[in-house]
């Protein structure tokens, strides 16, 4: 069921839901809730301690979304510095099991303790596994690895779906949405909405209106339209400043915000991720218990 509609009323926010497939489709379904408070929670990269080592962060719909460029083996091209589990993307639990086996060997053949040919085997059935269960997983950390026809040079799509945002995909279900852009909490920690976040990005362009809609003619203008850095929003709006430190939050206002203005996630940014105020273990981190 996608929400098409949110109104405030007296007693909540009236919610109207249909189950559209596609713009053609006929409507099979059509539903009004009301609730106190709506809430979005899908599983995110952990990317807190690869961005923190300045690795770059890229958008990767396949595995989750804004993940650190990595290679098969989890290596972030620093050294001795690898990732495994949710902090290099999201892959099935099997996966990650192999992987993580993956990791362990090439940091045995670096050290001297394991041999060559044991990583060559492991990696090529880890390959062989990635390709049966999802091609797209193989294929992205290929492209990691190899960039565009092997240049080195990764071409970011543009965000086709925000699963942390309650909303479907056409432009008509954007729009209705943002009219209740003033309930929809991007922070929790600090209470910033959405409607806070565009009403930044307003005052940060000077007063100038960026448009959902683009219509014919205007494409060339608005692709060299600047939107202000995820930085410069946060100084603005207070997002990402709580206890949290943006863990929750930073990564997923960013693929709204280029959803909404259809903008590659990387000209938003992230700003400096910094670890909690209060210590956690690193396991945590990670993305592990």
């Amino acid at each position: 069921m996608n929400i098409v509609d949110a109104k405030d009323s007296g007693d909540g926010l009236r919610l109207t839901l249909e189950n559209i497939r596609g713009k053609k489709a006929k409507i099979q379904r059509r539903e009004e809730l009301i609730v106190d408070v709506l809430v979005s929670a899908v599983r995110l990269p952990v990317i807190d301690l690869p961005a923190q080592l300045g690795v770059p962060i890229v958008y990767a719909p396949e595995i989750g979304g804004l993940v650190p460029r990595r290679g098969f083996t989890g290596d972030l091209g620093l050294g001795n510095v690898y990732v495994v589990g949710d902090a290099g993307g999201l892959l099935p639990e099997a996966l990650i099991v192999k992987q993580a086996r993956i990791t362990a060997l090439s940091i045995g053949v670096k050290e001297g303790l394991v041999p060559g040919e044991a990583l060559d085997k492991e990696l090529a059935e880890f390959k062989r596994d990635l390709v049966t269960v999802n091609s797209s997983y193989y294929n992205v950390i290929l492209r990691f690895e190899q960039g565009l026809q092997g240049s080195g040079y990764y071409a970011e799509p543009n965000v086709a779906h925000a699963p942390m945002w309650a909303a479907a995909g056409s432009i008509e279900d954007v729009e209705n949405a943002l009219r209740s852009a003033n309930r929809q909490y991007l922070c929790f920690c600090e209470d910033v909405t959405l409607n806070d976040v565009l009403k930044s990005v307003r005052v940060l362009m000077h007063g100038r209106e960026v448009r959902v809609r683009v219509l014919h003619g205007e494409e060339e203008e608005y692709k060299s339209l600047r939107l202000p850095g995820m930085e410069r929003i946060k100084r603005t709006t207070g997002l990402g400043t709580g206890p949290c430190q943006g863990k929750f939050c930073l990564v997923s206002a960013n693929l709204i915000l280029s959803f909404i203005y259809q903008k590659k996630p990387s000209e938003l940014g992230l700003p400096r991720i910094r670890f909690p105020e209060a210590p956690i273990p690193m396991a945590t981190l990670a993305g592990g218990e």
